[in-house]
């Protein structure tokens, strides 16, 4: 990651509106399951739950809303999901589904767009981001009959960064460091921008046989939080991409301009990925998919 980025030279994808659809890959940490979150337009969102093994993809729920992808999160084995979404009339909540389907087994008001959300801190137990709304907790589906395992409220708030950060760790990131600082910066297409450019990043080796991963914080830009990903001897990740990440198994998944490939170690020394899709020009079904989301939505 030798570039020099400064306010005046930032890559295009991250200070100006693109056309492309913009992708998030969660992952599981006990299998090679992944879930793909696909915003098109700014206000739609597609679930798609992807099979790392088989590379067999099945489509789920269109959401008119948002979807908080920083703090969603999937259990052990892939077939839980946990979500905070905004939906079209702006009430928020969080919630616990059967991905690629967004309709909840479990649901809460939560407070606005401020914490939310969860993680998996083990095969056993997820941990809720809603301290912040003092009456509803996911907690209280703990003892739910069909849920199989524990929630715990976590005592963190906040928005993208604690759960982000649990979920980073948990998976085998490493964090090289504290924080850069973020610096106010003005994008004509956005009213809030934050930059940050000396942020020493997280790092990840799943073996001594893979190269060394990196992530960088670059702010809160055009399309929201920004990270920067770049794998160590290579230039195959440039600021294009949306998110990189090890499955379960050790193959590189990356999301970028519309489209997801896999990697496996032979692909990434041939720099061509095993598997690939454009996800770009999907299109909803003709029925509305708010029956997928929760009653009071």
């Amino acid at each position: 990651m030798s570039t020099c980025y400064t306010a005046q030279n930032l890559p295009v994808a991250w200070t100006k509106p693109r056309a492309k659809a913009r992708l998030h890959i969660l992952r599981a940490h006990g299998s090679p399951k992944a879930v793909i979150i696909r915003r098109k337009p700014s206000k739609r969102v597609h679930i798609i739950s992807w099979d790392t093994a088989s590379d067999a993809l099945e489509r789920g729920s269109w959401f008119n809303g948002r979807i908080y992808p920083e703090r969603c999160d999937l259990s052990w084995d892939g077939r839980w999901m946990v979500y905070l979404a905004m939906g079209s009339g702006g009430e928020t909540w969080n919630g616990i589904c059967k991905p690629p389907w967004l309709r909840t087994v479990a649901d809460v008001p939560n407070m606005g767009t401020w914490a939310g959300g969860g993680f998996f801190s083990d095969a056993r137990t997820l941990r809720s981001n809603d301290v912040w709304h003092y009456d509803r907790s996911l907690s209280e589906f703990s003892k739910s009959k069909g849920i199989p395992f524990s929630i715990a409220r976590m005592e963190s708030g906040g928005e993208a960064f604690p759960i982000l950060s649990h979920r980073l760790e948990r998976d085998g990131w490493k964090r090289e460091g504290d924080f850069g600082k973020d610096q106010s910066i003005s994008l004509r297409q956005s009213t809030y921008s934050k930059l940050c450019l000396d942020d020493p990043g997280w790092s990840w080796q799943p073996t001594s046989r893979h190269p060394v991963l990196r992530m960088f914080y670059r702010g809160y830009l055009v399309h929201g939080y920004t990270f920067e990903f770049g794998i160590e001897g290579s230039d195959l990740l440039d600021p294009e991409v949306d998110w990189a990440t090890w499955d379960a198994k050790g193959d590189l998944l990356v999301a970028r301009q519309g489209s997801i490939q896999r990697y496996t170690l032979d692909g990434l020394k041939n720099g061509a990925p095993d598997f690939s899709v454009d996800l770009e020009n999907l299109i909803p079904p003709a029925k509305d998919a708010r029956q997928d989301v929760p009653p009071n939505a």
